[in-house]
């Protein structure tokens, strides 16, 4: 073995279980402290106010959460706050997130602002001193966020280049800056059932890819892989027999699987993008106007089948041989459960709104360019995946979406 820094994040004081919420929240009476809260968790969180806050933020959407985390890292600099609690799924604690880096660095709004969407994966040129003390209590999971020194916005971005594909996703690494505290309390976990089979589909798509796409010479990195795949399948499983409606300890569970995925040592001595899937989602879900989970699920299927066929570049078949039969016999069900999502009274729920006016036989191309420019040759996503490989994924991801839209893929 080639000796080599493993990169893990710090892991916070994690509090688990019925009333963990409201423990985190007395911890902030004697601090000047401001509550973020997800709009759809507003009922939810007055049960926290006694812990005693300045003021509670609501939180923007991802396509205004520059801005107004700007304007809340003022407010937070002005008034002295000592600690930020945020309640709600990853847009939420990513906002919060962002406010608290901008507040401790006004570089890093700069940053932002120069990025404008061109860079997918911002770096910032120093890391972050001393902030703002940042706990959380998520109300999703899968996304990891509440683990991560890293934050997902929206840029208008692309406008003028060759692809034309707006807005765009991006994610800044934010070095330097680490969640203090986190509760998992089952009764603010509990997310409608499209939500669930999302949260549940997540963790192990992720765990999956990575460990079939990169190899660790760490055996415990490999040992803790699979053992958390199969969690993960065993989580799809309870999932799809309670139609995705899981009692308040399997939901704790899966929180802490998901956090685990990416705290953990199932991803180091993987490289530092072991998963390129979360790439191409990142940018189908854009161009297709889909939640990211959505993407992830109409690639999934496309990917295995390059694997299979051996096509080393997406993967080494003998470890999807081995790893497959851990979540196959759930995720395509959780996969369809999470395609549906919350407006699946609407179909066809593909509506090209980032495409640029590209026709579905164009996208593809536009896409892989796109990719290849925010996150390839080795920013972060792997140097070999070229143009080629993307947008053949894009177009088979494509084609399945349009089926199950009700659309003939070939306009026939």
């Amino acid at each position: 073995m080639i000796s080599a820094t493993v990169l893990r994040p710090s892991t916070p004081l994690q509090i688990a279980g019925a009333g963990s919420a409201r423990q985190l929240s007395q911890g902030f009476q004697a601090m000047r402290a401001v509550m973020v809260v997800d709009p759809a968790m507003a009922d939810r969180a007055e049960s926290l106010r006694s812990g005693g806050f300045l003021w509670v933020e609501t939180a923007a959407s991802p396509a205004a959460a520059v801005e107004a985390a700007s304007g809340l890292a003022r407010r937070l600099k002005q008034s002295v706050v000592e600690r930020i609690l945020s309640v709600g799924g990853g847009n939420t604690m990513d906002f919060a997130k962002l406010a608290v880096s901008m507040a401790a660095d006004p570089l890093v709004e700069q940053v932002l602002e120069r990025s404008d969407g061109r860079t997918g994966v911002v770096v910032l040129p120093r890391p972050l001193g001393s902030h703002i003390d940042f706990c959380a209590i998520p109300t999703t999971f899968g996304t990891g966020s509440e683990v991560n020194a890293a934050a997902c916005y929206e840029s208008a971005g692309g406008a003028g280049d060759a692809t034309g594909l707006v807005p765009t996703k991006n994610l800044v690494l934010l070095d330097g800056m680490a969640t203090s505290a986190v509760a998992y309390d089952p009764d603010f976990l509990d997310a409608p059932p499209w939500l669930t089979a999302e949260g549940l589909l997540e963790p192990a798509v992720r765990l999956l890819t990575s460990l079939v796409e990169g190899n660790s010479d760490l055996d415990y990195s490999e040992a803790q892989g699979r053992w958390l795949l199969a969690a993960a399948g065993k989580n799809l499983a309870a999932g799809r027999e309670s139609s995705f409606r899981l009692s308040g300890p399997e939901r704790v569970d899966a929180a802490l699987l998901s956090a685990e995925s990416h705290a953990g040592w199932s991803l180091r001595g993987r490289g530092p993008a072991p998963s390129s899937l979360w790439f191409l989602a990142n940018e189908l879900s854009m161009a297709l106007g889909l939640r990211k989970n959505q993407a992830s699920a109409l690639l999934l299927g496309p990917w295995l089948d390059a694997v299979t066929a051996g096509r080393a570049v997406w993967g080494s078949r003998r470890k999807l041989e081995e790893l497959w039969p851990l979540v196959s016999a759930d995720v395509a069900g959780v996969g369809a459960a999470a395609l549906l999502g919350p407006d699946y009274s609407r179909p066809p729920w593909i509506q090209f709104p980032g495409s640029g006016g590209a026709s579905p036989a164009e996208l593809p191309d536009l896409l892989a360019k796109n990719t290849l420019r925010r996150f390839g040759r080795g920013r972060p996503m792997k140097r070999a995946l070229g143009h080629e490989e993307l947008s053949e994924m894009f177009a088979a991801a494509i084609r399945a979406g349009l089926r199950e839209s009700g659309i003939d893929p070939h306009g026939s």
